[in-house]
């Protein structure tokens, strides 16, 4: 068995090795603990080819070695776990509350484990009766803490699934509908960020059950519709050509997504639609607005008339005295079949 504990401290050093060479300096604290963890087994294993103690003041030293080295082991496990979700699982680390949320959910299991172990390895004892006081334990507090559990469950769902992350605009169906963006995703509640700087928080459990608007899910341009109608004396298809046109030059306009209808004729006008691409949801009214200026200074400029005709309306005065109001009534009930 001497030969498992020389391959343990020659791992040990390997690591410590490791961590003195500066390319992996971020890395240091985990192969310093690996080493520590390494060194301390194999010195266990030492220890157990020894007499074991006859009283109960010598197995102090054992049990305090056994607690740390459980608690140890816990914490290496938990940090490469963290590293493997920021590398592999979380790689652009777009998602920092998610990637939170497991891992606190992980450290949490991983701890629980470690309880478990030093109660059954270095304490001795019967791990039935923890299991059975902690399972009525936990009926008491899932009774307790149904609607937080309830919660935490629906902000799980919600990082696996994830049908929105930080960062995107949505709009909730709740009574009153909530639209923002979405700050952050925790373990109880998602807040979020409205277009008046107020922050809302709403219990992860509401927004599971609520119908959600995604509008900036895949990074795509939010398209916006500002409608017009312009004297029916221009030909519609040079008002698109000035209506898109003016479109793509305001501020705030995605590249090459404007394009405009037209949609309807009315007695005097025609009615057209100008859709257009925001860059930035949260400043579609801002765009919207640099939108209607530059359409309206197109139109100007190329002597486009916004809006219906102006209709002359002529009052002609009829010579002679004016009928009696008793006449003009009766007059009005003859005329009416």
């Amino acid at each position: 068995m001497l030969g498992v504990e020389i391959t343990l401290f020659g791992a040990a050093a390997m690591l410590l090795v490791c961590a003195l060479l500066p390319r992996l300096r971020i890395y240091r604290s985990l192969f310093v603990g690996a080493c520590v963890l390494l060194l301390s087994t194999g010195l266990f294993m030492i220890r157990g080819h020894l007499p074991p103690p006859t009283t109960a003041a010598g197995r102090v030293p054992e049990e305090v070695f056994g607690v740390g080295w459980w608690i140890l082991g816990a914490w290496l496990v938990r940090s490469v776990l963290t590293l493997v979700m920021r590398r592999v699982w979380f790689p652009n680390d777009d998602l920092p509350h998610a990637r939170r949320l497991f891992a606190d959910l992980a450290s949490a299991l991983i701890y629980v484990i470690a309880f478990i172990g030093i109660v059954d390895t270095v304490l001795k004892e019967p791990i039935s009766a923890v299991l059975a006081t902690s399972g009525v334990l936990a009926i008491v507090l899932g009774l307790a803490l149904q609607n937080t559990l309830g919660d935490v469950f629906s902000g799980l769902s919600i990082n696996i699934e994830k049908p929105f992350g930080a960062g995107d605009w949505i709009t909730l169906m709740v009574t009153p509908e909530v639209e923002g963006q979405i700050i952050e995703i925790n373990w109880r509640a998602t807040h979020i960020k409205t277009g008046t700087n107020d922050i809302i928080v709403i219990p992860n459990s509401v927004i599971a059950k609520a119908i959600v608007t995604n509008h900036r899910r895949y990074r795509d341009p939010y398209l916006s519709v500002v409608r017009f109608t312009v004297d029916s004396l221009h030909a519609p298809a040079d008002v698109i050509g000035v209506l898109q046109a003016a479109a793509a030059a305001a501020a705030g306009v995605a590249t090459n997504s404007t394009v405009a209808y037209a949609t309807g004729l009315g007695d005097a006008c025609v009615r057209y639609e100008l859709w257009f691409g925001v860059s930035d949801f949260a400043k579609t009214q801002a765009v919207q607005s640099a939108v209607v200026t530059g359409v309206y200074a197109a139109c100007r400029h190329g002597g486009f008339r916004i809006g219906a005709a102006i209709v002359d309306v002529r009052v002609v005065a009829v010579a002679g005295p004016a009928p009696a109001p008793g006449a003009m009534c009766d007059t009005a009930q003859t005329n009416t079949p």
